[in-house]
């Protein structure tokens, strides 16, 4: 045994580990699960899993429907989330910003973050239109299926984001030939503009956000829906998220000359 497997044994915490599967799990799964399909997925016994989800339920962090017996995560992680002090400078200075773009651009947009490889949407604004088209609140995507998470991908450091394409490469090979490529492209426009992948006759626009440090902190996105009577067209709408990306870089401290080297293709 290496010392850091050694290291690892001694500082293990079973209950906790049984806990955070749990949670993965409900995370990741489409639908409600039973506890013997809980189970039974993470290779426990019930008698190993029905204390912990029941210990979850009472902290807030899975539901039980009453009906069904069966478990759904909460948004508990999602609120805590919300609570850090990053995240809660995040929202307060972007979404008064991002009001005002979903009524110049007469669209809705989003704010989104990386949840490890994945992109969690944290601030939605409706458009003023009664039609529009708007990514709920909370919502997880692959990382690269989305914009915002290919905008924020090619502006991560360059040993975290070449792990990242290699991450995103291994779970959907067909992106080895054009995944590169794109992150690239996005380096020389200074963002993406490129017809959703999952959603027919939605442009997305995106613009990265940036931190004090020059880091990467969020992607603004402008998912456009063309539609008649619009006095706003697609160029005009993917200025104005440059213009808030910028603004709300900008009050969180950013300046252009603090952006690293680490950004170089």
């Amino acid at each position: 045994m290496t010392e850091d497997n050694d290291a690892a044994s001694r500082y293990r915490a079973p209950a906790l580990e049984k806990g955070l599967d749990i949670i993965e799990l409900l995370a990741s799964s489409p639908s409600p699960l039973s506890l013997t399909a809980i189970a039974s997925t993470l290779g426990r016994s019930m008698g190993e899993i029905y204390r912990i989800a029941l210990a979850l339920e009472a902290r807030g962090y899975i539901r039980r429907d009453r009906d069904s017996d069966y478990f759904v995560l909460t948004l508990r992680l999602f609120e805590l989330a919300h609570e850090n002090p990053p995240t809660n400078r995040l929202l307060s200075v972007a979404l008064p910003l991002m009001e005002e773009l979903a009524t110049l651009s007469q669209q809705s947009c989003h704010l989104a973050v990386l949840s490890g490889a994945r992109v969690l949407i944290v601030a939605q604004v409706d458009a003023p239109r009664p039609m529009h088209y708007a990514v709920r609140l909370g919502a997880q995507f692959p990382l690269a299926e989305t914009s915002s998470g290919a905008v924020m991908l090619a502006y991560q450091p360059e040993h975290h984001r070449q792990a990242l394409i290699d991450a995103c490469i291994a779970s959907t090979p067909e992106m080895a030939d054009t995944l590169p490529e794109r992150i690239k492209t996005i380096l020389v426009d200074g963002g993406e503009r490129r017809p959703s992948l999952v959603v027919s006759g939605v442009t997305n626009l995106t613009r990265p956000v940036f931190d004090h440090r020059g880091g990467v902190a969020a992607a603004l996105t402008v998912p456009f829906l063309d539609q008649t009577g619009l006095s706003v067209d697609a160029d005009q709408a993917e200025t104005a998220v440059a213009a808030t990306a910028l603004k709300i870089s900008a009050a969180l401290g950013w300046r252009e000359e603090r952006q690293s080297n680490h950004l170089a293709v």
